[in-house]
């Protein structure tokens, strides 16, 4: 018997149904029930709120041009010159991503701050203030200027080199880079940027632990210190509002242009050939990044912590182990959901798909802070107390809050299976389940596996939506670390923050030596 198309319509209406509800109800239930017009227009009258909405877009903004500048030019290093250890240096570049900002935050504070006492009998560190909006900027593009050179990166990489060759011939390598190749790569450059700015203005630890007033931890407040959802709500509208407007135009903006894309069989070779001096201070230039983003956060920690892993962990096992399971339920429901989600938006026509895009990414635009609000809202009923007094309300925080990345993810992989592979398997009568076990599951599994990861990593790493929504009793590894920079030891901190990053890099470090050790067999 053929596949039903009831079945599999009925499928695909629970699989849509599940993700409204989970990622978007919440954040529209939340408006709808806490609207109120005189805090929605008391935000235009009070210049306070003004402020903090600027310096908000300033942090979002300057955190955006910083990382584009990072990324791209470590983008254009890996891809167009031959230094040495490029293929390590490319995947060390990586890991400033993987570590969360709070915790660079945390080391730095230790580092410069008032925090701890690594360097405080330094006069000039001990004048040096890092609690100002410059620094957060500077912080969080450490942070995520990795996302910037890996989106370029995959750009440079498909770029049809023959089209530069042609320029060279005219023009010099740097009118050559300028004038051809960065136009070709401006839609990933503006959407890399935009994710950037959407993380910025979205995090909540460093402008909290930075004492930087904007409006993610303003939100925080005004929820949880004065128990205010409908001025919290008010806050937070102008925020999304914002948010959405830039995707909208960035989306417009691509829309009206051309851009050529790519040869898939033109290689790529080295454009530029540089003196060893030049070639001397790129490797700096990489290795001052590095040491700011990666070495000197995880030396400090490390010095600081005094090797007090076990006292800590006793401290903390609760959380060390409630952050693993529960990251591995977020990360197993996110991919098995976007399984289903990503094949049926890649059964739709290329203009179906481009409409539902927006809507898939629309959960990545709400800050974390205000998920959670919106989800206590929403499941905080006398109706279903097994959901919001239990470990399921934070699993479907994490899945509100990161399944459009696992999405996308899967619908790269996806969009790789050709439709007549599923046709073919219908011919002699297969059913949907059969064809989803034999044949879809099998040549998506590399998908899946990156999906989980991903899932996986950035559950790990969640601290707004937790802080709001943990059941009493249920705490993860982010949220002590951040109850505790408040009122424990630093060497505890330290230690419970190297716990952490060392838990988030340990999937990264295991696929990485699993396929060293492949292609080793291979040879």
């Amino acid at each position: 018997m053929n596949i039903i198309p009831g079945y599999k319509q009925s499928l695909r209406i629970i699989t849509i149904f599940l993700f409204f509800l989970i990622a978007i109800l919440p954040v529209i239930y939340m408006f709808i029930s806490t609207f109120s017009l005189e805090n929605y227009l008391s935000f235009f009258g009070n210049s306070r709120q003004i402020q903090i909405f600027t310096r908000t877009i300033v942090l979002g903004a300057g955190t955006a041009a910083l990382s584009l500048v990072i990324g791209l030019s470590f983008a254009f290093i890996f891809e167009y010159i031959n230094i040495p250890c490029r293929n390590f240096i490319r995947i060390l570049s990586m890991i400033p991503l993987l570590i969360p900002p709070y915790i660079s935050a945390i080391a730095w504070m230790e580092f410069l701050g008032m925090k701890g006492d690594i360097f405080r009998a330094n006069i000039l560190f001990d004048s040096f203030d890092i609690y100002n909006l410059p620094f957060a900027i500077f912080l969080m593009s450490l942070s995520f200027f990795p996302l910037v050179t890996l989106i370029s990166s995959f750009a440079l990489r498909n770029v049809d080199s023959r089209l530069e060759d042609a320029a060279r011939l005219i023009y010099s390598p740097v009118k050559t880079i300028f004038r051809i190749t960065l136009p070709l790569i401006l839609p990933h450059a503006l959407i890399s940027s935009l994710f950037v700015f959407i993380f910025a203005v979205s995090e909540f630890g460093v402008p909290s632990l930075l004492r930087v007033n904007v409006f993610v931890p303003e939100i925080f407040a005004q929820f949880s210190a004065f128990f205010d959802t409908e001025k919290a709500t008010a806050l937070s509208f102008p925020l999304l509002a914002s948010t959405i407007f830039l995707i909208l135009f960035i989306n417009a903006y691509i829309g009206r242009k051309s851009f050529v894309t790519i040869s898939s069989f033109s290689s790529k070779r080295n454009l530029f050939k540089v003196s060893p001096l030049y070639t001397s201070l790129i490797m700096g230039f990489i290795f001052i990044v590095l040491a700011f983003s990666v070495f000197i956060p995880l030396l400090v920690l490390l010095i600081q912590s005094r090797l007090k892993f076990m006292e800590a962990f006793a401290l903390a096992s609760a959380p060390f182990f409630n952050t693993i399971w529960l990251a591995v339920l977020g990360a197993t429901g996110m991919v098995v959901l976007g399984f289903f989600i990503s094949y049926f938006i890649s059964c739709f026509s290329t203009r179906l798909s481009n409409l539902y895009d927006p809507l898939i990414l629309l959960p990545v635009a709400v800050p974390s802070t205000v998920i959670a609000i919106g989800l206590i809202r929403l499941w905080n009923t006398d109706l279903i107390p097994v959901v919001y007094g239990s470990f399921l309300i934070i699993i479907i925080g994490y899945m509100a809050r990161f399944l459009p990345f696992v999405v996308k993810t899967l619908s790269l992989f996806f969009g790789q299976i050709h439709p007549s592979i599923e046709e073919t398997a219908r011919l002699p009568g297969a059913k949907f389940p059969e064809i989803l076990r034999r044949i879809l599951v099998p040549l998506m599994r590399p998908g899946i596996i990156t999906a989980w990861v991903v899932g996986f990593v950035l559950s790990l790493r969640e601290l707004g939506v937790t802080l709001l929504v943990s059941p009493a009793g249920l705490q993860t590894l982010p949220s002590r670390i951040y109850i505790l920079m408040h009122s424990g030891s630093p060497e505890i901190v330290a230690s419970l923050s190297l716990m952490l990053v060392f838990l988030i890099l340990a999937p990264g470090f295991i696929i990485l030596i699993a396929k060293t050790v492949i292609n080793w067999n291979v040879r």
